[in-house]
C-alpha cells in the first residue's frame, strides 16, 4: 500500500537519492557529464535539501511503500510568475518518482496531494516549469489540466536550457 504524507527531516537523504536517480534518467542522455555533475553539486546535495526543508511557505510530500521513498513533490509559494498570474499562486517545484517505480500511479497520488494542498491554501493557480525536451512529464501534466503560458531559461550546469511554464487553475 502506497502512503502519501508530509516528509520528515530524517527522510531527506532518501529523497535526494530519488531526485538524483530520476534526474539522471531524464537529463543524462541529453547533457554532458560535466553539466550533470555541476548541476548536482549546485542543487542536489543533502545540505541544500536540508536548507530547502526549513524554508517558509513550502511543503514536501512523500510517497512511501512501507518505509521506502518512492517519490516526492515539493511545493512552494514565490512571486516568480506574479506578473503573469498574480499573487495567488503555488509552484510545483519538483515531482520526482524513482525510475523503478514509474508507471505505478505514484505521480498521480502526489499530484492529488499537491492539488489538495493548493486548495487548502486557497490559491488560484498552480504552476511549474518543465524542460522543453521532457515529453513524458509534459504529457503527464497535460493530463492533469496544465497549459503552457510562457517559458524561462533554466541553467543546467553551464548549458542554458528552456523550461516551459505550465499553469492550472486550482
Amino acid at each position: 500500500m502506497i502512503q502519501v504524507r508530509l516528509a520528515r527531516y530524517d527522510e531527506l537523504a532518501a529523497m535526494l537519492e530519488v531526485a538524483m536517480l530520476s534526474f539522471e534518467e531524464t537529463f543524462a542522455p541529453h547533457n554532458t557529464r560535466e553539466d550533470m555533475d555541476i548541476f548536482y553539486r549546485d542543487n542536489y546535495t543533502l545540505e541544500k535539501m536540508q536548507q530547502e526543508f526549513r524554508q517558509p511557505n513550502t511543503a514536501l510530500f512523500l510517497a512511501l511503500d512501507e518505509e521506502r521513498v518512492l517519490g516526492f513533490v515539493r511545493l512552494r509559494k514565490n512571486d516568480e510568475v506574479k506578473e503573469k498570474l498574480g499573487d495567488s499562486t503555488l509552484e510545483l517545484q519538483r515531482l520526482y518518482i524513482h525510475p523503478q517505480h514509474q508507471g505505478k500511479r505514484i505521480g498521480s497520488l502526489l499530484m492529488e496531494k499537491a492539488l489538495e494542498y493548493a486548495k487548502g491554501l486557497k490559491v488560484d493557480w498552480m504552476w511549474l516549469g518543465v524542460w522543453e525536451r521532457n515529453f513524458n512529464a509534459q504529457k503527464f501534466y497535460a493530463k492533469w489540466g496544465f497549459e503552457r503560458f510562457g517559458e524561462h531559461t533554466f541553467l543546467h550546469g553551464t548549458d542554458p536550457q528552456i523550461d516551459w511554464l505550465l499553469k492550472r487553475k486550482v
